[in-house]
């Protein structure tokens, strides 16, 4: 298993510090929203990074194919563009979203054409990425209007997209379920995490090994699936460095602990 780092919005670019910090620290991975690339291009993200010794685990851009036909087509374009700029960086994963944020309170709103045009938007950046070795992460979770807001949606999506490099980049909670339950129906299909931990409910962020959530049971029923991907941590804002300082201890002796066995 592996330990990431989610760069949200332009921080790659805005955060420089935090940038070196991550590295020297000895993470094995960064996440880079679009932003960075919307700020900076190709050719100004890659001068950053170049001089890192931890890879890019994910590139993260914005889909919509549910919206309109032009939001498909421009949709489409975007996977082209992104597609080409994993390749560029040696990344093998892109975040996939198939709704604009907010589009629907949840999956089971959404109409039978909204779930033809995510399959078809989906199954066009898994062929696009496919002959590049580059793996499509699904991301899955609730509240920002994605189809794929429960383990049956996200099965769902999954059974009807029917690509061997779409996989699941888990994050809970899951509409109605506990993240161990979250873990168990979709461990076989889980390569990747946007790893959070909360008290008292969803925003109110603690450290991993601290939270509502027994982190190391989830990540325990993940590993019996034989997961062995990113552990990336995500909505740091409260104290970026301090928690890029503890979380990556915290996960090391995790991590030490599964493998062994």
């Amino acid at each position: 298993m592996k330990i990431g780092y989610c760069f949200m919005k332009d921080w790659l670019v805005t955060r420089p510090g935090l940038v070196r910090l991550v590295d020297e620290l000895g993470y094995d991975g960064i996440e880079i929203w679009s932003q960075a690339f919307d700020a900076v291009g190709l050719d100004g993200v890659r001068r950053i990074v170049s001089g890192l010794r931890c890879e890019v685990a994910s590139i993260n851009p914005y889909f919509d194919f549910t919206s309109s036909r032009e939001s498909f087509e421009r949709s489409l374009e975007i996977a082209y563009t992104y597609v080409g700029y994993a390749e560029a960086l040696g990344c093998t994963r892109i975040r996939v979203w198939a709704s604009a944020r907010g589009a629907f309170a949840s999956g089971d709103e959404a109409e039978p054409e909204h779930w033809e045009a995510a399959v078809r938007g989906i199954q066009a950046v898994c062929d696009m990425a496919a002959p590049a070795g580059i793996a499509c992460v699904l991301e899955v979770h609730y509240g920002d209007g994605q189809l794929f807001d429960t383990s049956e949606n996200a099965l769902r999506m999954l059974r009807r997209v029917a690509r061997p490099n779409c996989t699941l980049n888990l994050q809970p909670p899951l509409r109605g379920e506990d993240p161990l339950e979250s873990a168990t129906r979709l461990g076989p299909y889980v390569t990747h995490l946007h790893a959070h931990n909360w008290k008292g409910g969803w925003g109110n962020f603690t450290f991993l090994g601290e939270g509502d959530v027994d982190f190391e049971a989830f990540l325990r029923i993940l590993r019996s699936y034989g997961f062995d991907g990113y552990i990336s941590l995500e909505h740091t804002s409260r104290d970026p460095e301090g928690i890029a300082r503890h979380e990556i201890a915290y996960l090391r002796s995790l991590i030490a602990k599964l493998e062994a066995g």
